[in-house]
């Protein structure tokens, strides 16, 4: 049984891992809920003892029944019965309290455990580079820390408490059997050390097929929310797709429930041979004991005290194993949680930054950077020579996937180039405290979140420390051309948006990204940088917000990404990028005169509207902000 139970179980190797990680969850624990886990520890001793109180006082219940019987003066004999009860209802009672009051702090304990913990996991997942989030073995990881995380360094504090609980009132009650036979004993924990085995043995193959399992656990739980979620339901029913994505469900279910069946079959088969052990075990002392008293070697309270002893004994004995088999379980789990805690980010603050100057930046420099995705083969950016100078607006233009947006990452600092340097102000970047330099930008990315808050809160968002200026969440939505929108809500600036809590009010794409410029807006930052903000935007909302562009940003630097050339060609400078790598650059009227790829381009979306009106493809007639023929796409 040892060999197929036990392959691949390194006994040194476990003594060691648990030796370094169950001190680390001690402390967690400690760290968090001190007074609750302190007066935990307390209520077990108290509970470890009072069993061989109450053990004691049955057996001398029993032996004072048995005298009386035989006695002439029972009324004596009653006044001592009468005493042992009352002796053993105080027990009783001061069990069901102690016992009441451990459930108790216990559950106290676990919910400001699990808030502390579940507040660790959330601190850690913000402090980690954006890299993280696109590797599928970090998904892996992250997950099993959310779903055991928060629970395990609790466990096995409990796990660890319930152990030493049971040595107490083993070591108590185990006395007596030993002094009745030390063989006895012996034999009743040599029964139980193989149902120990059978337990370490599924925690194990458990604890493997999680690891296994993990991504098609997230596989499901994604097939789930396909399902569930109201962002695609609109699709699942207008493509009929909700038997394909429940087909999917069903079968990865399917997956996971056969492999976990087939290791609980296996546990199952060998839990009813160890049981018969510790059966053959107990019922053979049972048995010597009742002989025992038969031949008059024993008192009949000494067969009840050792029966129960005997009862309790293998009780505590499996409940010292169970605790054991639930604290390498917990131990298995934890090593997972605490490798996630133990990821490094790699964009942080260095020991000793530098600080930025307390003047807007007057240059930013971007010098031969490459860059290419974690994962991939290609190279998303390559010799990227840019320099960015206060107040300038800079524009990116190129096919999708060009890499564009993945430069906005980079001023950001959510990557760290693979190549060449990015400076502000001739400080190296990688000197500078990314939370310091963050502050200092107001972006608008092409996904932008949809909060389901108020509008209020969807534009506060933007800079959430910023002080409570009058009228300031107003001005920005004046900006991006949001005011009369919301004006016309339910309840203005405290409308609920979004369907997922009551009263919500849902928008439109377009009236969604006037909310998201709003909050780009709402951010006192000297650079701004928009990905996209005019993609939804309807002709004459665009022309609004650009026509007034500079006077909007307020002199601030600008970076604008767009598909749009009524957009871009406002821009200072407009960047024409290629399968990563800058092709051309000028401002509109030097690109136009270059006549090549920007101006390709540019003659391509003109050619969609002047064409219909049969005028020429004069270039140009797109110049003007307010002339939208031929500027829409």
């Amino acid at each position: 049984m040892k060999g197929s139970l036990l392959s691949g179980f390194d006994l040194h190797d476990t003594l060691v891992s648990m030796k370094d990680e169950i001190p680390r969850a001690i402390r967690l624990v400690f760290r968090y809920t001190p007074g609750w886990t302190l007066a935990n520890i307390l209520l077990m001793f108290i509970l470890g003892l009072l069993p061989l109180a109450s053990l004691y006082i049955i057996k001398l219940l029993v032996d004072t029944v048995t005298a009386g019987i035989a006695a002439g003066d029972k009324a004596a004999v009653s006044q001592e019965l009468f005493l042992f009860i009352f002796a053993a209802v105080i027990i009783a009672l001061l069990t069901a309290c102690f016992r009441a009051i451990s459930a108790y702090v216990n559950e106290v304990q676990s919910l400001e455990l699990t808030q502390g913990i579940t507040d660790l996991v959330h601190t850690q997942s913000m402090a980690l580079d954006l890299a993280y989030y696109e590797n599928p073995v970090y998904q892996d990881t992250l997950q099993r820390a959310q779903t055991g995380g928060s629970s395990r360094p609790g466990n096995i504090v409990n796990d660890l408490v319930q152990i030493v609980q049971n040595c107490i009132s083993i070591t108590a009650v185990g006395s007596l059997i030993l002094s009745f036979s030390v063989l006895a004993g012996i034999i009743l924990i040599g029964s139980a050390i193989p149902a120990m085995v059978v337990r370490i043995w599924h925690s194990r193959q458990l604890h493997d097929l999680t690891l296994r399992q993990t991504e098609l656990d997230r596989k499901s739980n994604y097939y789930h929310i396909m399902l569930t979620h109201s962002h695609y339901a609109k699709e699942n029913r207008l493509f009929s797709l909700g038997p394909f994505f429940r087909g999917l469900y069903n079968k990865t279910q399917q997956l996971i429930r056969f492999s976990k069946l087939s290791i609980s079959r296996s546990k199952a088969f060998w839990d009813i041979i160890t049981q018969g052990l510790v059966t053959a075990a107990v019922f053979g002392s049972f048995t010597v004991i009742a002989f025992m008293t038969l031949n008059g070697k024993i008192t009949l309270g000494d067969m009840v005290m050792y029966f129960m002893g005997f009862q309790m004994c293998v009780g505590y004995i499996g409940s010292i194993f169970s605790s054991l088999n639930l604290l390498y379980d917990d131990h298995l789990f934890l090593r997972d949680f605490l490798q996630f805690l133990d990821l490094k980010p790699a964009i942080a603050a260095p020991e000793h930054p530098t600080p930025l100057p307390n003047h807007p930046v007057n240059e930013i420099r971007l010098s031969s950077v490459s860059f290419t995705y974690p994962g991939a083969q290609k190279p998303a950016l390559q010799d990227i020579s840019i320099t960015i100078r206060k107040g300038e607006v800079i524009a990116f233009v190129g096919e999708n996937g060009a890499g564009k947006s993945t430069l906005l990452k980079l001023l950001c600092r959510l990557y760290l180039p693979d190549a060449g340097t990015i400076t502000v102000d001739d400080i190296d970047m990688n000197r500078i405290d990314p939370e310091a330099w963050r502050r200092r930008l107001s972006v608008l990315f092409q996904d932008y979140i949809r909060y389901q808050l108020t509008v209020e809160e969807n534009i506060r968002v933007g800079d959430i420390e910023r002080a409570d200026e009058p009228g300031s969440i107003e001005k920005s939505a004046r900006k991006a051309g949001a005011d009369r929108m919301i004006q016309r809500f339910p309840n203005g600036y405290k409308t609920m948006l979004g369907k997922i809590f009551s009263g919500g009010q849902e928008l439109s794409t377009g009236e969604w990204q006037k909310i998201a410029l709003s909050r780009a807006f709402f951010r006192d930052a000297e650079l701004i940088l928009l990905d996209e903000p005019a993609s939804s935007l309807d002709a004459l909302a665009e022309a609004e917000i650009f026509r007034k562009f500079r006077e909007v940003i307020q002199n601030r630097t600008a970076v604008i990404i767009s598909h749009r050339f009524s957009t871009v060609q406002m821009a200072d400078r407009i960047y024409v990028i290629e399968q990563g790598k800058i092709v051309e650059h000028g401002s509109h009227a030097d690109l136009m005169a270059l006549n090549g790829r920007y101006a390709e381009m540019f003659r391509a979306q003109a050619d969609l509207y002047i064409s219909k009106s049969g005028q020429e493809n004069d270039p140009s007639r797109m110049t003007g902000g307010n002339d939208r023929k031929g500027t829409e796409v």
